[in-house]
């Protein structure tokens, strides 16, 4: 598995779901915050920014750090340039659901499996934001073991995978 540096990397970045996470938290190596702060040259998936916006339906109204944790993320959100969205069609759709097919049954081989419904859902919105990385010849920032496999099914993904168990920076996001 390709792995990413210690510099932003070259070339058109589509960042998964977990580097904003991860970088917001600091459960990952330093060059996670470095792509936060290039925010707006970086790409989204349609998926992940659903992901992203699940947070703000997820967190505890009531909890103490709340509001801080969603002034936090809206100001992430609002940093994203819409234009810079990654939008699936139909035929992305159908061929994301194929693909999240064709990638369980290889997890299934090995001895793993998709359970529940999260389990499917993740699979096929990663198997989405594969096709249309690759489509638009993006290079995929993450580390999710998915995209391993998603990479060897999806002909001309590049994926770049990063190791959490960097050292930790200050915890911005827990709640």
């Amino acid at each position: 598995m390709p792995k990413l540096g210690d510099a932003v990397p070259n070339g058109p970045i589509l960042a998964d779901t977990n580097v904003f996470i991860n970088a917001l938290t600091g459960r990952g190596p330093p060059v996670l915050r470095t792509l936060l702060e290039a925010v707006p040259r970086l790409f989204v998936a349609a998926p992940a920014r659903a992901e992203l916006a699940w947070l703000r339906g997820r967190l505890d109204p009531e909890h103490s750090s709340t509001g801080r944790v969603l002034a936090i993320h809206e100001a992430l959100l609002s940093r994203i340039d819409p234009a810079k969205v990654l939008v699936p069609n139909d035929a992305d759709w159908l061929a994301a659901g194929e693909l999240a097919g064709h990638a369980a049954r290889v997890i299934a081989s090995g001895g793993g499996k998709i359970a529940t419904a999260f389990d499917r859902v993740k699979l096929i919105s990663d198997a989405l934001t594969a096709i249309l990385a690759a489509k638009a010849g993006f290079t995929v920032v993450t580390e999710d073991a998915d995209f391993d496999i998603l990479a060897q099914l999806v002909p001309g993904i590049h994926v770049l995978f990063y190791d959490r168990s960097s050292p930790h920076q200050r915890d911005t996001l827990s709640a």
